[in-house]
């Protein structure tokens, strides 16, 4: 049973913005940087070969961007879902969204499938699901401290 609070709408809204917004951001927007439809599947080569590149724009789209745009996830669902605040189920969320949107952009969109992307989508989720987890730590540390 899912615990109902007076935020709860609020946060489902948030999170039904935020998908809306992730898809449009990954599959309706056009890269610049496609080279076409392709797979990768070598783990860190899409990543070290940005890196390599040296260009700071091309960096921060397609390694931080892909970090932080999944940051929004690992905070938003243990928000919605009460009972489901464990690491491992923020992990596989984010590795099946993100997965679903590498697919989609390999068959409807004729750009790369790539693990790199995965990769640091799922590396987003985590990082906002710690930043979660903290600042529950916090608030609950900060509400007895002063409940004292």
């Amino acid at each position: 049973m899912l615990k109902i609070t007076k935020k709860r709408p609020l946060f489902i809204v948030l999170f039904v913005c935020y998908l809306t917004t992730l898809l449009i951001l990954t599959l309706f927007t056009h890269n610049y940087y496609t080279y076409g439809q392709s797979v990768n599947l070598e783990i860190f080569s899409s990543i070290q070969l940005m890196l390599k590149s040296r260009e700071p724009e091309l960096i921060l789209k397609n390694v931080l961007g892909n970090v932080i745009l999944f940051i929004p996830m690992g905070v938003l669902f243990p928000l919605l879902f009460f009972k489901v605040r464990f690491f491992l189920l923020t992990l596989l969320l984010g590795f099946v969204l993100s997965l679903f949107i590498e697919t989609a952009q390999y068959l409807f969109a004729a750009r790369i499938f790539d693990i790199d992307d995965i990769l640091l989508n799922v590396t987003g989720a985590l990082i906002g699901h710690v930043l979660f987890s903290m600042v529950r730590f916090f608030k609950n540390k900060v509400f007895i401290f002063f409940s004292k």
